[in-house]
């Protein structure tokens, strides 16, 4: 707890002095705190608490810095020391940066594909830290005449990387941009121990009041083509997928959302063509009004389902009750789109 209380104290003393004297404060605090019960969680009770802070300056030459870094503050316990994370630099000017730091892979995060693509298969962020051992990622990207250009690289400042030894390696590139009413988007990776080259083109665009997007990507394995569109009908939209996978199955998938008014509801149905078989989901929840929302859903094929209320308290603050349950993970704490925790719930979440 003194560690805890130390650092709190340091940083509101840090907030009120680059706040003072009426100027705006280059830094900024966000952050939120959970206390909730769960009756199949051990112990019952659980808690954690973080606060985000970000502090921008302005450089010569039209350039701005920006450092962003998140603190533990409490994780099922009430204090310990504080331990930082995430945490990024950016230099930016003339619409290019560099940034360093805890980020995403270029390829992985931002392509453009359709559902089902088994070609798809660029290495992630835990790929890059928690299986290569890399200690950042290095980040530039540039945009001209209308296209937005991106690479990316593993960086390790000791011996390299745990997949080729290298220092400075697995790089993935994203170009995105507006081409004759199309917007396409581009993704390559390079080869990076045992993982293969990937490339993918997309294009998107919407005609007749539709939006369609079709695809391509080649993994060495498999080459997947697939095609996605959705389409408003009153206040729903209708959407549908077919991806073709030379090297692997056929998948294909059909969705409707509704909101009207107070009431949302999504279902959607899906073929995976594989051992997996098919799955549907249907999903909905209804403002009921003075800040309570009532949610519900058969998700998982119907071997998982939640109820739940959520109450907003204002200010920031929200209680929750709920149920959920898993047939094939009874300690499930990511069931249906809302991600709720297996058995009975009673949590209150503040953000500030």
């Amino acid at each position: 707890m003194k560690s805890i209380l130390l650092t709190s104290t340091a940083l509101v003393a840090f907030a009120g002095a680059a706040s003072a004297g009426g100027h705006a404060s280059p830094i900024s605090f966000t952050g939120e705190a959970t206390l909730g019960y769960n009756d199949e969680a051990q112990g019952g009770f659980y808690w954690d608490s973080s606060v985000d802070v970000t502090g921008t300056a302005g450089l010569d030459n039209g350039l701005t810095a920006t450092a962003s870094f998140g603190l533990d503050i409490a994780d099922g316990n009430l204090g310990g020391d504080v331990m930082a994370t995430d945490f990024t630099v950016t230099i930016a000017g003339g619409g290019a940066s560099l940034t360093f730091g805890d980020t995403d892979p270029v390829a992985e995060d931002r392509f453009a594909d359709v559902d089902g693509m088994d070609a798809v298969s660029f290495n992630d962020q835990d790929t890059h830290f928690d299986v290569a051992g890399f200690e950042a990622m290095l980040v530039g990207e540039a945009t001209v005449a209308g296209f937005t250009a991106a690479i990316s690289y593993g960086v390790d400042n000791g011996a390299g990387n745990d997949l080729t030894g290298e220092q400075i390696d697995a790089m993935q590139i994203h170009v995105n941009g507006a081409l004759g009413g199309f917007t396409i988007d581009f993704a390559y990776q390079e080869e990076f121990g045992p993982t293969p080259t990937v490339f993918g083109i997309s294009g998107s665009t919407s005609f007749g009041g539709a939006d369609v997007t079709i695809a391509y990507a080649d993994n060495e394995t498999v080459t997947s083509t697939g095609i996605s569109v959705s389409y408003p009908v009153g206040p729903a939209t209708v959407g549908g997928y077919y991806t073709m996978n030379d090297g692997g199955t056929d998948d294909f998938g059909v969705s409707v959302d509704y909101a009207n008014g107070p009431l949302s509801v999504s279902a959607a149905y899906d073929d995976n063509g594989d051992a997996d078989g098919d799955s549907f989901s249907v999903e909905g929840s209804y403002d009921v009004g003075n800040g309570l929302t009532v949610l519900a859903g058969l998700v998982d094929s119907g071997d998982a389902y939640y109820v739940a209320g959520e109450l907003d308290l204002g200010s920031g603050a929200t209680l929750l009750v709920s149920y959920a349950d898993d047939e094939n993970n009874g300690a499930n704490d990511e069931i249906g789109d809302p991600e709720y925790n297996a058995g009975a719930t009673v949590e209150v979440s503040f953000s500030f």
